[in-house]
């Protein structure tokens, strides 16, 4: 499904949601916007990195909208920056090369309450999903913690 480019608050989420993570992948990776721009192959006309390239997704404009991203520069972040992806509209955009399966780290899970399921307190569902090459295990639990 397309996106309705006639609604500008779709393309501006978008535009928002874009600077934003490139923004905090930038700064989890300690990684300067000049870095970011010679990686990525955005030259200005002198031939050097163009950090203003860049910048320009991270700020609103005076009218209060951002820059929408090109999708040659979002193809660029996808494929040059490890690691680098977008959440949008409920999909997880990236890059990933045809002919080699993608191994996602598992997210840390820490929790260190009790709970009482005993004398019907509470309920644990457990789903399993084995789509090819891995296992998808989701828990859901609806308790009173003690």
């Amino acid at each position: 499904m397309a996106i309705d480019v006639a609604n500008s608050d779709t393309q501006q989420d978008f535009a928002r949601a874009f600077g934003d993570a490139l923004w905090r992948y930038l700064d989890g990776k300690k990684m300067g916007q000049s870095e970011a721009a010679k990686l990525l192959g955005l030259h200005g006309k002198n031939g050097k990195p163009s950090r203003s390239r860049l910048n320009s997704y991270f700020h609103d404009l005076p009218e209060g909208t951002r820059k929408e991203p090109k999708a040659s520069v979002l193809y660029l972040a996808c494929t040059k920056l490890p690691g680098f992806y977008l959440d949008y509209g409920g999909y997880r955009l990236r890059a990933v090369r045809l002919g080699k399966r993608y191994r996602e780290k598992p997210a840390p899970f820490n929790f260190g309450r009790r709970f009482d399921l005993a004398k019907d307190a509470g309920n644990v569902n457990v789903t399993v999903k084995r789509p090819s090459g891995k296992i998808e295990l989701r828990v859901s639990l609806d308790a009173k913690a003690s």
